[in-house]
């Protein structure tokens, strides 16, 4: 059983994680020609602008756990933050923003934090339709973001993620009714293909939705349906790939509906 990002033992195994990773940079030293002192912000921008994110993400925790209450501390952290998101190290990136948001609640980067924790929890899915965990922790995360920032400059990337989470759960419905297909089992399918146009109104893959809606219509008997599906896939989304194959199936459909002219 997948266990949430936000879950109490998750974080305490990555905080511990990121502690024990920390005590094994420091011990480095001054390796890699830094030109600033272990425990200066400036040694952490150093190593981050020179795209050492191991050595960055160190120093700036040294800098934010001898100096908590600095005006740059919530900085370091941020940026402590942005340096295990570059080596998708994600479970450990949201941790970190979490104890931004938690440790720095006054801060102007609470907002970009709660931003960036979000795709932290997407990225981890990595694409792949198996484990969709963190794509409904994401989900819920940049919804609460939207409530909470309506204005903000990262609205546009928020709705395209949020359509990027909507694309692979309808994918993963999508796949699943495959073994239905196998079986034979129409009205289940007819079922889920429902459910996901009620659910997930928002994905790119919902013109392919109509069309398999339609076409298991018909084969349980269900013209009216099925002229609905396609009808609203031509007229809805006449760019659509599928919009040719619904027209050509729809015409036949009102073919069969015309009456005999002997009649």
């Amino acid at each position: 059983m997948s266990i949430s990002f936000a879950s109490r033992p998750r974080l305490v195994v990555c905080v511990l994680f990121a502690g024990l990773l920390t005590v094994a940079l420091l011990s480095i030293g001054c390796a890699g020609g830094n030109p600033y002192p272990a425990g200066s912000y400036e040694r952490g921008v150093f190593f981050a602008d020179q795209g050492k994110d191991i050595e960055a993400v160190g120093a700036f925790e040294s800098f934010v756990r001898h100096s908590p209450t600095d005006s740059l501390a919530a900085d370091a952290q941020y940026r402590k933050a942005l340096s295990y998101m570059k080596m998708k190290e994600y479970p450990l990136a949201a941790v970190e923003f979490q104890i931004l948001r938690k440790d720095y609640p006054t801060s102007s980067l609470v907002g970009d934090a709660l931003f960036e924790e979000g795709k932290a929890y997407l990225f981890q899915v990595g694409r792949v339709e198996r484990d969709l965990t963190g794509a409904y922790e994401a989900r819920l995360h940049f919804l609460n973001f939207s409530q909470q920032y309506p204005a903000s400059e990262h609205m546009d990337e928020v709705v395209g993620y949020m359509q990027e989470i909507s694309d692979l759960m309808v994918r993963k419905r999508l796949g699943q009714i495959k073994v239905y297909d196998q079986l034979k089992r129409y009205k289940s399918i007819a079922v889920v293909l429902d459910d996901v146009m009620k659910e997930e109104s928002g994905s790119s893959l919902i013109p392919e939705v109509m069309w398999r809606r339609g076409v298991v219509a018909e084969r349980l008997d269900d013209p009216d349906t099925a002229a609905d599906m396609y009808e609203k896939l031509i007229q809805q989304f006449p760019d659509s790939e599928f919009r040719d194959q619904a027209a050509r199936r729809l015409a036949k459909l009102n073919e069969t509906d015309e009456p005999d002219s002997d009649s």
